[in-house]
């Protein structure tokens, strides 16, 4: 009896379909770009618990964080090991970066301007600030284009932006989510972002793929716990420097 219900079930998945779409004939360029302008801002922060792991050329890290996210740029991170253990805090209010290193005795504190090179020391993801946010709130940018078109697969569709040099594809699902978004220049791909398992409550989604084919550098953060569009106190985006230990100022 349990083989009989185990093939009935293998039957039944088998023959459930997609979601039906939404629309009843494929959307124009312009539509889409119009739901795209309407959503565009439509997250402004950020309040979270993840799990981020991070693979750059043939190095793979992973770790617990707490993120804090306000755009335009400032953003916070406490990271910790599998285990639980605290062992780097990064703060930027936009202007100031600040970084307690705990993997030491006594640990390390270094401050300095907020530079692009000064944040990807430590976030190891080579994206200017805001552009990382924005893709982080699911905003992915669009760009500057003089061509748009529309593609169409079983289950998604395709948004194509283009000028001389660039384009971009923007991905949607049947119910018109967008799902992704890809960048290219001279043809070849040089930033991806995914988004997946959205939330039913704000359709925000819980966990977001990056990749930059060209660095060698993929990103994934899985969220278990978040809020959006909450107040955050700008004290949040500063640390200060413990007392035992000597300031590192940097470049």
């Amino acid at each position: 009896m349990r083989w009989l219900f185990f093939l009935l079930l293998i039957g039944l998945t088998g023959c459930i379909r997609p979601p039906e779409p939404v629309w009843t004939e494929i959307p124009t360029a312009d539509q889409l770009l119009t739901k795209l302008a309407s959503a565009s801002g439509r997250y402004s922060s950020l309040d979270g618990a993840a799990s981020v792991s991070l693979t750059t050329g043939d190095k793979f890290f992973s770790s617990q964080q707490f993120l804090l996210l306000q755009k335009p740029n400032r953003m916070r991170t406490d990271v910790l090991t599998g285990f639980g253990q605290l062992v780097l805090q990064m703060t930027s209010d936009g202007d100031n970066l600040s970084v307690l290193l705990k993997t030491t005795v006594p640990g390390r504190f270094l401050s300095g301007p907020a530079s692009y090179e000064n944040v990807s020391r430590f976030v190891r993801v080579p994206l200017a600030t805001e552009d990382l946010l924005t893709l982080l709130l699911y905003d992915p940018p669009l760009i500057v284009h003089q061509r748009s078109r529309v593609d169409f697969s079983a289950d998604t569709l395709t948004l194509i932006l283009s000028n001389s040099n660039n384009h971009q594809e923007l991905l949607f699902d049947r119910q018109l989510q967008l799902i992704g978004s890809r960048y290219f220049k001279s043809g070849e791909q040089y930033l991806s972002v995914g988004y997946e398992n959205f939330s039913g409550k704000d359709q925000f989604p819980y966990m977001i793929k990056i990749s930059m084919p060209l660095e060698q550098t993929k990103v994934k953060v899985k969220f278990s716990e978040l809020k959006v569009n909450e107040n955050i106190d700008i004290a949040q985006f500063t640390l200060k420097k413990p007392a035992n230990i000597l300031l590192e100022p940097l470049p």
